[in-house]
């Protein structure tokens, strides 16, 4: 029995798990380690005796690209703070990059609320290369009676949106900026401008380039008409020049209601009321006489006389007030 309990005991031991033996890493691992450790303590020894002259290295940096100021912006302290703290004669600055990875393309509307408020960066000029070619609409208001948009945004942001179709400007006082959007934007089918405070010729030469427009609404607008282009308003002549004869090959609607109007003819006429409504009539009259076929709806300040004879001479046009 007592031969028994020793065999037990032996089988026991022999069974029992050994611990596993320490890991230890592959000579080559070590070895590169220490190579490397090696290599950046040169580097940053190297690094730290370099002392040029400053204007050396601002002669250097001038002739590096982008890539090449990221990459020696790192090599030393030096370095860091000429390319980065704006050094007195160093005129080659790192810019910081928007890369989009096409994460934007998905947006279809884009809305600057208030863009007085917004602080325009002369250098909004260098996204010129970025295309939203999602975005087909945009907002755009303030709510400052004196401030416009800055004339780098109004330059750029028709370089950034090819695809937009729709354009509404709220109070804004820049008269500009549509010309820019319709010569930029050739699939602009919509304009909305509601502002007492925007100048628009009356024949439509701010949006002459949009040969794909079908929708204009400016209420509360101001149209100027220059004494050259007197002939909008003659009934009896010239029948292709007419109120937005300028961009009208596609309008399907319009809204120009409660406009204010701004006669730019000699002997003041712009004080003769009674001379000042005639003209007016006469100016929407021919507009409707003479639109193109598309058009189906038309709101304005047409009398009620009017439209009941407009209605009989084009009664595919829906006229309202």
């Amino acid at each position: 029995m007592r031969r028994a309990n020793t065999n037990n005991k032996n089988n026991n031991n022999r069974t029992r798990k050994r611990p596993p033996p320490p890991f230890l890493p592959p000579p080559s691992i070590i070895g590169d380690d220490i190579i490397a450790g090696r290599t950046r303590r040169q580097k940053r020894a190297i690094a730290s005796k370099w002392d040029l002259q400053t204007p050396i290295i601002i002669e250097i940096i001038s002739w590096l690209d982008q890539e090449s100021l990221m990459n020696m912006n790192v090599v030393s302290k030096q370095l860091y703070d000429i390319i980065t703290t704006n050094e007195p004669g160093n005129k080659n600055e790192i810019h910081p990059i928007f890369e989009t990875k096409n994460k934007l393309q998905r947006y279809q509307i884009m809305r600057f609320k208030d863009i007085s408020k917004f602080k325009c960066d002369k250098k909004i000029g260098m996204v010129k290369n970025i295309q939203m070619n999602g975005i087909t609409s945009l907002y755009l208001s303030t709510s400052s009676k004196s401030s416009t948009i800055g004339a780098s945004l109004a330059f750029d942001l028709p370089d950034i949106l090819p695809k937009l179709q729709e354009l509404d400007l709220d109070n804004i006082a820049d008269c500009f900026i549509l010309k820019h959007f319709s010569r930029k934007c050739p699939l602009l089918e919509k304009v909305t401008s509601y502002s007492n405070r925007n100048h628009y010729h009356a024949c439509g030469f701010e949006m002459q380039a949009s040969k794909n427009l079908k929708e204009i609404y400016m209420n509360n607008s101001i149209f100027s008409v220059w004494v050259n282009n007197r002939k909008i308003s003659d009934l009896n002549n010239d029948p292709d020049i007419f109120m937005f004869h300028n961009c009208c090959k596609a309008l399907e609607r319009v809204s120009i209601r409660y406009m204010n109007w701004k006669f730019y003819f000699p002997n003041d006429f712009d004080d003769n009321k009674v001379q000042k409504l005639i003209l007016i009539q006469n100016i929407l009259i021919k507009f409707v006489l003479n639109a193109p076929p598309t058009l189906h709806w038309f709101r304005s300040d047409l009398t009620p006389d009017n439209m009941t004879m407009l209605r009989m001479e084009r009664p595919g046009i829906e006229l309202l007030r």
